[in-house]
């Protein structure tokens, strides 16, 4: 019989230990001191659990080996001294094994106690879907549906809420996310607002089934004045045939990849048969095919609301109003499209848009629709029946070639015409397709020039600190890498110093800096016309008018800029675009800009002199996070605050940045 040495048997021994259970660190009788396992970490999704080895006879941490379970099943891959928690150990409870030959030649086996078991981490919903508004005199429900993702399963749902009462008015929603709204039009507060530019919101309190908590503002305006306006020529179409619709329709020489359409449109109130069965109105864009089915997209404007045709998942919650002009505006993107994949389209009726992201096209017919718009298509009614009552108006027609709308592919407003010209095919010089059919050229009430509204709020920059200019700053949170600005401004014609030196006002977009050379564009708003600050090779041709409202929208793009390529800035003013496409940022510090826009700053005066007897007014502030003007960064129509309240530092409640000086809450009609 062979004999095994005490040697031999202390070098062949095998330790064998349960961390948090052996505490004999002693040697055992042939001399080796058990090795220590300690396993620390909280077993939490997402948290790293460490081993950690101990040896009194010392141990090489390359030699030793790992091997972690959960529960009874081995984790493949895990061989390390740490292991980060995934969702598959969920529920189980994680041990870990290590084996190893110590400095003194003894070999080690240990296994840990087991941790309790893993808890996952809730991921919180988002939503969208969280605006809508409504007129003051709609008593029929507001119905929306908000839409809550939620990567844990059977957590995309609402919590319920049934008749719950609000600030103005009573609200339930469904699990589902659908909801309804029913306004209280006899509130006070509701029936004395005067027009669509006076409103007041109803801040809804939602929460989804994991407890993450989202608001949905509901705006509520004025209903529109109609009447009013200064005299304007529009389109107008009429349905009496008994086979066809009334239609205009324009068709552009080639398909146009991207692009957007601007419209004004008015339908009447009776657009309806004879037996009373309302008919539709129709905004369409089209490809090769103008079968409706293959429409890129096709607004039909009801009775009582909009609806897109074949896409029911998105509702759409700004209301429709008979009788009165409305604004239409349609982006459209087949850059990326193909037989199977669809253009991406936007929405926005009167300043608010449909859906927060691009939406796809629900076209039946990609194959027609993949190289983008071919058709601009404006219908009333069917081929069924006929109206003998109504008309659908149509004014202010624009077509881009590119998203942004810098560049016209056709416009027309119709003043180029005489009172009762016809737009169909007997009419030579009419510019509309051959289906074109019961449009003629009408005078009507402008869209543009609706009656003033007295008590509107805007925000008042005057300069009267011989050290600094007046001005209202807006910072954002983090740099925005595209986006768009629109705001509406008021220079009052005295903008001079007591000595009679005329003054500008500014409207700039500027990067991590503020010194003025550095913006990404800065507009100068001077005595009688436009200048952009260090862009002497852009000539503006609009005329700046003093003492009017003015329009200004400015796109920037700094996806591809760097600290040697500067971003690309595009300007409109009053619907007109200043180039015909893109430009370059003058900025003088490239990498001051190359993130996009961190600053909106609104600047009347210098540093140097005072302008006693003159204001600038900025109202209906809007910074969106693209291009189109789909995502909402901030916004300000500064009705929310009382006329005098200051948006300086001194008042707490205003978003504004400190740099913000002599600018108050004022009351200008618009």
């Amino acid at each position: 019989m062979r004999t095994l040495t005490n040697k031999t048997i202390a070098m062949t021994a095998i330790a064998l230990a349960i961390a948090g259970c052996n505490s004999d660190t002693l040697p055992d009788k042939n001399g080796n001191s058990f090795g220590q396992l300690a396993l620390s970490g909280t077993p939490l999704v997402g948290e790293t659990l460490t081993a950690t080895v101990t040896d009194a006879n010392g141990v090489d941490a390359s030699a030793i080996s790992y091997s972690w379970m959960a529960g009874s099943e081995t984790i493949v891959g895990a061989t390390s001294s740490t292991f980060t928690l995934t969702d598959a150990e969920v529920g189980e409870s994680i041990t870990v094994s290590v084996s190893y030959t110590d400095n003194d030649d003894y070999e080690e086996r240990i296994k840990s106690s087991g941790t309790s078991s893993v808890v996952g981490v809730d991921v919180p919903a988002t939503f969208s879907g969280l605006t809508a508004s409504v007129a003051n005199n709609v008593s029929e429900d507001l119905t929306g549906v908000i839409v809550i993702n939620d990567d844990d399963p059977g957590e995309d749902m609402a919590e319920v809420q049934t008749g719950v009462a609000t600030t103005f008015g009573v609200f339930s929603i469904e699990a589902s996310g659908a909801w309804t709204y029913t306004l209280d039009t006899s509130n006070a507060t509701i029936s004395s607002l005067v027009d669509e530019t006076d409103s007041v919101t109803d801040t809804v309190a939602i929460a989804s089934v994991d407890g993450t908590t989202a608001e949905l503002v509901i705006t509520i305006f004025g209903a529109p004045t109609t009447g009013g306006g200064e005299p304007t020529l529009a389109a107008k179409i009429t349905d009496s045939m008994t086979d066809d619709a009334g239609e205009l329709r324009y068709k552009l020489d080639s398909a146009v990849a991207q692009g957007k359409l601007t419209v004004s449109f008015l339908k009447e109130d009776k657009a309806e048969t004879a037996d009373g069965v309302a008919k539709d109105a129709y905004i369409g864009l089209f490809g090769e095919s103008t079968s409706t089915s293959n429409a890129i997209v096709d607004l039909r404007i009801q009775a009582d609301k909009f609806v897109i045709r074949d896409q029911d998942d998105i509702p759409v919650s700004v209301p429709f109003i008979p009788g009165v002009w409305t604004d239409v505006e349609m982006t459209w993107d087949a850059s990326a499209a193909s037989a199977t994949v669809a253009p991406l389209v936007t929405i926005t009726i009167n300043g608010t848009s449909v859906t927060t992201d691009a939406f796809s096209s629900a076209s039946s017919s990609l194959s027609d629709v993949m190289g983008g718009v071919r058709y601009a298509i404006f219908k009333l009614g069917d081929n069924s029946s006929t109206i003998p009552d109504a008309a659908y108006y149509v004014d202010d027609i624009k077509l881009y070639s590119d998203i942004a709308g810098t560049t016209i592919a056709f416009e027309d407003d119709f003043e180029g015409y005489s009172e009762g010209d016809s737009l169909d095919t007997d009419n030579g010089a009419s510019p509309y397709n051959s289906s074109t059919a019961e449009a003629v050229v009408e005078l009507v009430v402008g869209s543009g020039e609706q009656p003033a509204n007295p008590d509107n709020k805007v925000a008042q920059i005057t300069d009267n600190m011989t050290d600094d200019a007046g001005e209202l700053r807006y910072k954002t949170d983090a740099a925005i890498a595209q986006g768009k600005l629109t705001v509406a401004f008021f220079k009052e014609d005295k903008a001079e110093t007591a000595d009679g030196v005329a003054k500008d006002a500014y409207i700039g977009l500027y990067g991590e800096s503020t010194s003025t050379s550095n913006a990404i564009i800065d507009l100068r708003i001077q005595a009688d016309k436009f200048v952009i600050r260090n862009k002497d090779d852009i000539d503006v041709t609009i005329p700046f008018v003093p003492d009017t409202w003015t329009e200004v929208e400015m796109t920037w793009d700094a996806t591809a800029a760097s600290a040697s390529v500067a971003p690309l800035v595009t300007l409109t003013i009053n619907g007109t675009s200043v180039t015909t496409e893109a430009f370059s940022s003058a900025s003088q510090s490239l990498s001051d800009v190359m993130t996009g826009v961190r600053y909106a700053i609104f600047k009347l005066g210098d540093n140097s002199s005072t302008l006693p007897n003159a204001a600038y007014f900025v109202d209906d502030v809007k910074l969106y996070s693209d291009t189109a003007g789909t995502t909402i960064v901030f916004e300000d129509d500064f009705e929310g605050y009382s006329e005098g309240d200051s948006l300086d530092t001194d008042n707490a409640a205003s978003p504004y940045n400190s740099s913000t000086a002599e600018t108050v809450v004022a009351v200008k009609a618009r």
